[in-house]
């Protein structure tokens, strides 16, 4: 089923579609109340109250609801096309719909025990996004979190496990004189030579718990190590893109890694994941001994919006893997773009070639985050983590005795998520959106194409506007930056001038963008070509940008666009003669 008006899709930035709302909300409401009369119709009623008991009641929820409503009032309003700023936007029909009808179900994914309906939902949500970036859906696993982070901490987690076997078997057969290989490589074996050399030799998984830094602790292996070989204790390393989201720090704080071990490859002049700098990190790694736990690449950056050469990563890991017998787990967290794949297949595809390409090779990555509340249009809290087969959602054995426990992949409980309650809000979000707004060129996807083509109308709106206006290149998705730099400028005036016309924004209520910085250390290349397009001095390490996202949904509206260009050239004009 899909609906071809957009506009009974969202209730508008002023509430235009609001009757339309009404209407679903109270049928919605009134099928809860009618399930919950009629589920076990015999029982007594509960707690009959008199008339006057029922109304001080009611005035009193009434009234602390104002009080919540007032306050509510002062919120920053996300829903109007005015909101330029972080990545989040108003939320459609049918996923607020999907949401609230699970909320008042309340069910939790921890356990089937709690959620039939929840994960079975959660099954078929996680198919659709499957489906929707390349993956079959049959193979494939998955489960909801509350957002990216956590997603990208369910692919540490299970990269870790899958390294943690293949280096304790390592261990073993160097411990036992069947091997004289570096522990690095046996970290990288795979699991086809992992199964052989277990069958070989007559292991099971318990022979290898001793030789475990999962279960022992890396300090016990280390000491381990120095008794019994010629070698240090091989500390893994994660292998992420220079603007290096906070995720990744957190990871290895909280999985033991030490900040030490997250290293950074290059970004190219474009502010993407750079092959070459990539392929130099594995080679240092494998120089030094330090397992490689995880590569990362990006779809959809949180700074610029920018694509990593996720096809490129993945030749250059056959690469490793098929000459030098390396394999390595590379994740793509596309938090944030991972919905642009949505937008494949269509004759009205704007994405450029290069980023096609990127998304049509997530089906080769070992794991994937989405985020469904960006720009999927889904409530908060909505992540999802996606693997393409039941290998790669293998995680470490949890027991819980007053739980059910479920070994089967197909439906994720406590004992294969990280998170212990989950929500059933997400999924059931997910595949009502999706059943009315297919995961395709022909219905979601032609959302986010439209939100390119209107990138592109901004970029050049804004860079007409003045000479000092200076366009980082175009985004790969519809993240728009500028900075303000009259010929000449050192960055350091730049710099001063950008935080001027950020500075107007704030004051305003009428627009809504964000300030970021990218530094020198992180975008070098990207920084260094930007100024010297104005003849600039490097007088300082950070380029200082306004940041908008193109995202809102009603920026299809011709008129709504060209008052907010208006009102944006105007502000860049004011601030420009401060």
């Amino acid at each position: 089923m899909t609906v071809s008006d957009k506009s009974a899709l969202f209730i508008g930035p002023q509430g235009e579609q609001g009757e339309v709302f009404s209407a679903l909300w109270s049928h919605l409401l009134k099928v809860t109340m009618q399930r919950r009369a009629q589920r076990f119709e015999n029982d007594p009623e509960w707690q009959p109250i008199s008339v006057e008991t029922h109304n001080s009641g009611h005035e009193a929820v009434q009234s602390a609801l104002e009080q919540l409503l007032g306050l509510l009032r002062e919120e920053i309003p996300t829903f109007s096309p005015r909101y330029l700023g972080h990545m989040v936007s108003d939320v459609s029909i049918p996923a607020l719909l999907g949401h609230m009808a699970m909320l008042f179900e309340n069910a939790n994914l921890a356990s089937r025990e709690a959620a039939v309906v929840g994960s079975a939902l959660e099954t078929e949500a996680i198919n659709l996004l499957a489906n929707m970036v390349g993956l079959d859906p049959k193979p494939a696993r998955g489960h909801f979190t509350s957002g990216g982070t956590l997603a990208n901490f369910e692919a540490v987690w299970r990269a870790r496990y899958r390294l943690d076997h293949w280096l304790a078997l390592g261990v073993w057969l160097k411990l036992n004189q069947h091997s004289d290989a570096p522990l690095f490589e046996w970290a990288h074996c795979g699991w086809p030579v992992y199964r052989e050399q277990m069958k070989r030799h007559g292991l099971s998984e318990p022979d290898l718990v001793p030789y475990s830094s999962v279960v022992m602790g890396a300090l016990a292996m280390s000491r381990f190590a120095r008794e019994h070989f010629d070698e240090e204790w091989p500390e893994p390393v994660l292998l992420v893109p220079g603007n290096k989201h906070y995720s990744w720090p957190k990871a290895a704080n909280i999985f033991g890694l030490g900040r030490e071990a997250v290293w950074s490859c290059d970004l190219d002049d474009r502010g993407r994941l750079s092959p070459l700098s990539l392929k130099g990190q594995i080679d240092r790694a494998k120089v030094e001994g330090r397992p490689i736990m995880m590569v990362v690449s990006v779809a959809g950056t949180t700074e610029l919006g920018m694509i990593d050469p996720v096809d490129k990563v993945a030749d250059l890991l056959d690469d490793f893997r098929e000459n030098r017998g390396l394999h390595i787990w590379h994740h793509i967290d596309a938090a944030y773009g991972g919905y642009f794949c949505s937008a494949l297949d269509g004759e009205a595809c704007v994405l450029s070639e290069a980023s096609e390409s990127a998304l049509r090779a997530f089906p080769r990555a070992s794991s994937i985050t989405l985020d469904p509340h960006k720009l999927g249009f889904v409530p908060y809290a909505c992540g999802a983590f996606l693997v393409p087969d039941a290998n790669a959602y293998l995680v470490s054995n949890i027991h819980a005795p007053y739980l059910e426990e479920v070994v089967n992949a197909e439906f994720p409980s406590w004992s294969t998520t990280l998170e212990g309650s989950r929500a059933a809000t997400g999924p059931s979000a997910v595949w009502l959106s999706a059943k009315i707004m297919p995961l395709d060129s022909s219905g979601h996807g032609g959302f986010l194409n439209t939100s390119l083509q209107i990138t592109r109308a901004f970029y050049e709106a804004v860079s007409s506007v003045s000479p000092d206006i200076r366009m980082l290149d175009s985004s790969d998705t519809n993240v728009l930056c500028f900075a303000v730099a009259a010929e000449g400028d050192a960055l350091s005036e730049a710099n001063r001038k950008t935080d001027a016309v950020i500075a107007d924004f704030r004051k305003s209520p009428e627009l809504s963008a964000t300030r970021t910085g990218l530094t020198i250390e992180h975008y070098g290349e990207l920084v260094k070509s930007t100024v010297a397009r104005w003849g600039g001095l490097l007088d300082t390490d950070q380029l200082t940008v306004v940041r908008m996202v193109i995202m809102n949904p009603y920026l299809d509206n011709d008129a709504i666009v060209q008052k907010i260009q208006t009102q944006l050239e105007g502000s860049i004009r004011y601030a420009l003669e401060q």
